[in-house]
């Protein structure tokens, strides 16, 4: 597939959609973004989540394998964000999550979606629950100083991960009244992450561009890099070569910014990790995918 045609097909729509959510929160229009995200996060992710795992056929093994990948993305970004961050003289508190916690859900989930079909979509999500976890675990203690392991109990991530599992383990389907309506609010997701993805941008401030410029260069390229070493160490192929690249070569995730507001560790010059790595993806990440398709 041609750069163009990435660009047209598969990149394009994301970013129009995260263009309405961005033009929306210009606009003065009511949007209320703790709604947004509190639906997302504990009906949409969750529904999405057993929607997909229970029915698209891929096995423990292979869901396994891309969280693993998911793992070892992160790790190699922590380890090299650490380094770009020190040898710039900044703190780790402040960088380093935006350089390692890539966004593989608002635009991750699409993405993988529009390039790779319902599997793809399927192994983005395995990626994107494994992502999560770090974030919410590794990623917030590094902004916060210190880790709260309890948190991850009342994530309902958590347990849509055990129902799935569990179903796809004993080779079960929920009933068909219930799949239908999981299915239904599953298709929440991807909307409204990507409306809130635009409306998010739209709110945050600025600060610092030419640092956050080379951060989020360096999260772009060094996020593929590492995602395609992760993929040829554990041989992958297909589908799931080109998810665990194009996850790991996402841009800044907002969630980075909203750690930086709630422990005040600048949070505008993070906002503009998230603002420039975002549209600076625009012209990276066709690049990008044309190594996989």
């Amino acid at each position: 597939m041609q750069i163009f045609g990435i660009l047209v097909d598969v990149v394009g729509p994301v970013f129009l959609v995260a263009l309405v959510g961005y033009v929306w929160s210009r606009s003065g229009a009511a949007f209320d973004p703790r709604f947004v995200s509190l639906l997302v996060t504990t009906v949409g992710t969750p529904c999405l989540v057993i929607d997909n795992l229970t029915h698209a056929g891929l096995s423990l093994t292979v869901l396994g394998q891309i969280a693993l990948a998911c793992v070892l993305c992160h790790a190699a970004a922590l380890a090299a964000g650490y380094l770009v961050v020190r040898a710039l003289g900044e703190s780790p508190s402040v960088f380093l999550p935006a350089l390692a916690f890539p966004n593989s859900g608002n635009m991750g989930l699409p993405m993988a979606l529009f390039a790779f079909g319902e599997t793809g979509m399927a192994l983005a999500i395995a990626f994107y629950a494994t992502a999560s976890l770090m974030q919410f675990t590794v990623g917030q203690s590094i902004a916060a100083g210190g880790m709260n392991p309890g948190a991850l109990l009342r994530m309902p991530l958590i347990w849509a991960l055990v129902v799935a599992i569990s179903l796809a383990v004993a080779g079960l389907q929920p009933p068909s009244i219930v799949g239908r309506a999981i299915h239904i609010l599953a298709g929440l997701m991807v909307p409204l992450m990507l409306l809130s993805l635009g409306y998010s941008l739209a709110s945050l401030k600025m600060a610092s561009i030419g640092r956050a410029t080379v951060f989020s260069v360096a999260r772009l390229t060094g996020g593929f890099a590492i995602g395609w070493a992760v993929a040829t160490l554990l041989g992958l192929e297909g589908a799931a070569r080109g998810v665990v690249v194009v996850q790991a070569s996402m841009p800044a995730a907002v969630f980075n910014y909203m750690f930086a507001e709630r422990y005040n560790n600048r949070p505008e010059e993070v906002a503009g990790v998230v603002v420039i790595s975002t549209l600076l993806s625009i012209f990276a990440l066709p690049l990008f995918l044309s190594t996989v398709l």
